[in-house]
């Protein structure tokens, strides 16, 4: 090969590097899509392919998640996809599922190169790296929709601290005495459901997390944590379609914010000589 086209691919793959790394330091989802748009959009016209990107609307811009791996995912795939060389490839972001603290999202890249051997070893890769970070790949195909590698993943929402009124409480109860009891009978109530909920998601079916989340619901409401008990009251009723690990892990999220809500609780009848589980 002469020297100038080594020189060429020297610094093709010394910048095909950089961009790689680009996109796997986003911070942002925004950020990281847009950057796979622009080095991707590039080596389709390079080539001659028509590369078409869409991204659904209701995708959150502020969503926590694994970017540098999926980064790398898609990288993998939009390369293998390009390589391959058919007319269209397209990334489609779609969000399926959507809740208080969770947006589930399809990487959709799709091509019309039908499944050759060179397929797996990629596919392989992106699965491995999917399934480290809790997500998981599919893969269909036929004459009519072409080659579609899907890639799922959960993204939390920024988490709000939950906030409660105490001063309200108090008001709505008519003292600091009265506070310091209800304070002492939700430690109770609360304590005893936050500690066994490990031992009910482990258990089949839904009518006993249904019935926990109603009952911490409940005692979150009486604490004026308002915000929150809706959240568990919007839980309980999305159960009513059926458990996924998606849903049981926003009920992790939940008992999380209410154990901070029961520490506030603490901290506001310590100077009343209040200790957890008098």
């Amino acid at each position: 090969m002469p020297l100038l086209h080594r020189i060429a691919d020297w610094w093709k793959t010394r910048g095909d590097m950089a961009a790689r790394l680009r996109i796997e330091a986003s911070s942002s989802l925004p950020q990281l899509l847009g950057r796979v748009g622009r080095r991707y959009a590039q080596d389709a016209l390079a080539r001659g392919i028509r590369l078409d990107f869409e991204i659904d609307p209701a995708l959150g811009g502020n969503l926590q998640g694994p970017f540098s791996t999926l980064g790398r995912a898609l990288s993998l795939l939009l390369e293998h996809a390009l390589h391959a060389r058919t007319g269209y490839v397209a990334l489609h972001v779609d969000v399926v599922g959507d809740d208080a603290g969770t947006q589930i999202v399809h990487f959709t890249v799709a091509d019309e190169h039908r499944p050759i051997a060179d397929d797996h070893a990629c596919l392989d890769d992106v699965a491995g790296m999917v399934a480290a970070i809790g997500g998981v790949v599919h893969r269909e195909w036929d004459a009519d929709i072409g080659n579609r590698i899907i890639i799922e993943l959960a993204f939390e929402r920024p988490r709000v601290p939950p906030r409660i009124d105490v001063d309200a409480l108090r008001s709505t109860l008519g003292g600091e005495d009265a506070l310091r009891q209800v304070i002492v009978a939700l430690d109770r109530a609360l304590s005893s459901d936050l500690a066994g909920l490990g031992a009910l998601l482990v258990e089949p079916g839904t009518t006993h997390l249904q019935a926990w989340l109603h009952r911490v619901s409940g005692a979150l409401g009486m604490a004026e944590a308002t915000e929150l008990s809706c959240v568990g009251l919007a839980l309980e009723r999305e159960l009513e379609q059926g458990r996924h690990r998606y849903l049981d892990q926003a009920i992790v999220r939940f008992a999380d914010d209410a154990g901070q809500v029961l520490q506030a609780l603490r901290e506001h009848a310590g100077p009343m000589g209040y200790s957890s589980g008098s």
